[in-house]
């Protein structure tokens, strides 16, 4: 299988520290794969198959988590709120 990895899974792995995934299913026919830096500001993907998120993570050389079992990185994704801080994300209007 071709893997292509999405230039801004790429960028963000490369512009920050200790950053680990998570892969979890979205919807029938699709997965989500997280990416969680040490500071809780993450990015995301969304793949049509959990074998080519894993892919990507491989490809990516992140340490990978399937789903949220790991207690430690559901407190790293919870670290940040991106949604309520004056640097975080924005929401659309």
């Amino acid at each position: 299988m071709a893997v292509i990895v999405p230039s801004e899974l790429r960028r963000f792995v490369q512009l920050r520290s200790d950053v680990e995934a998570i892969v979890q299913r979205s919807g029938r026919e699709t997965f989500d794969l997280l990416l969680v830096d040490l500071d809780g500001v993450w990015t995301r993907g969304v793949f049509t198959s959990q074998e080519m998120a894993e892919a990507v993570v491989d490809r990516l050389g992140v340490p990978l988590h399937h789903g949220w079992d790991d207690e430690r990185m559901a407190r790293r994704f919870n670290k940040n709120d991106p949604w309520n801080t004056s640097l975080g994300t924005r929401r659309a209007l």
